[in-house]
């Protein structure tokens, strides 16, 4: 092989490796020009959703303390329109446009999905309504009453229920210096789990009536409209489900937690999902441990 012929491969070997390099190189600036390109389109999306999460909370101001009832709404029904506003206005939002919401709004939880875990929380308050002998269990058939409220008479106003429940312990002293002749069921749940299921009063024939079944037959319940009943089903779901979760609740999970705000029931539409609020926080990270 004569000198020229070396000099020659060794030329075709150099132009080679320069060609690859070039394109290397080539290859890596627009690379790094798409990295930067992509960035600055990523950077320019966060602004305008934070843009957008900020106007949303401005534009709806005044029924930002519904915000926690907002998710309920967009996890149950994201595809319906709403009594209030604010609800409506959540769910034509993105996923990602919620979470950012809520996150410039203050709230650690973020926007969920999995409509069977209301159902799931139901279960495990029908076990407890059971455990508790809290009286017979209304929620059959899927919790249809329950579920009436939102489906049949969500336009409704809520007044809340009348005081009308006779104290168990009637020689309580606050009650006696206020002049506190009847209590609402609430109070009558709490007193009922105070005094009986914890055993804070001695009873011999007469024990306390079951709360469950205080309401349905001295409000006649077998035999009035529905939408009272769907009303009184609301108030016992609810009370049971805080007051138990007040009473036997775990540590709170930081990762899902409803936070409660001042934000008060108007319509049946707002106490049927302030009701999913408590059974969500009594059992919502049961149901999905288990």
């Amino acid at each position: 092989m004569s000198l020229a012929d070396i000099i020659q491969i060794i030329i075709g070997v150099l132009s080679l490796v320069a060609t690859i390099a070039v394109s290397f190189l080539i290859y890596w600036l627009q690379s790094r020009h798409e990295k930067e390109i992509q960035k600055l389109q990523c950077e320019k999306e966060r602004i305008a959703l934070q843009e957008k999460a900020r106007l949303f909370l401005i534009d709806n101001q005044e029924e930002r303390d519904y915000l926690p009832w907002c998710i309920i709404a967009a996890n149950l029904h994201p595809l319906e329109k709403h009594t209030r506003k604010i609800y409506s206005e959540y769910c034509r939002c993105s996923e990602e446009l919620q979470n950012e919401i809520l996150n410039q709004a203050g709230y650690k939880i973020k926007q969920f999905t999995g409509k069977y875990l209301l159902q799931g929380c139901i279960d495990k308050l029908q076990q407890d309504i059971e455990k508790y002998n809290l009286g017979r269990d209304y929620l059959y058939d899927g919790a249809k009453y329950f579920h009436r409220s939102y489906d049949r008479y969500r336009e409704l106003e809520w007044n809340g229920t009348p005081n009308i429940f006779e104290p168990i312990n009637k020689e309580n002293r606050l009650m006696m210096i206020l002049n506190v002749a009847q209590i609402s069921i609430g109070e009558y749940i709490d007193e009922y789990f105070y005094y009986f299921v914890d055993k804070k009063m001695d009873f011999d024939k007469e024990t306390p009536i079951p709360p469950i079944d205080y309401v349905w037959e001295y409000q006649s319940l077998a035999h009035t409209r529905e939408e009272t009943v769907c009303m009184w089903m609301m108030e016992l779901v609810e009370n049971i489900a805080t007051i138990i979760n007040n009473k036997f609740g775990e540590d709170v999970d930081c990762q899902f937690f409803l936070e409660y705000t001042d934000a008060q029931a108007e319509t049946y539409e707002d106490k049927y999902y302030e009701t999913v609020q408590a059974l969500y926080n009594a059992y919502y990270t049961s149901v999905v441990a288990s």
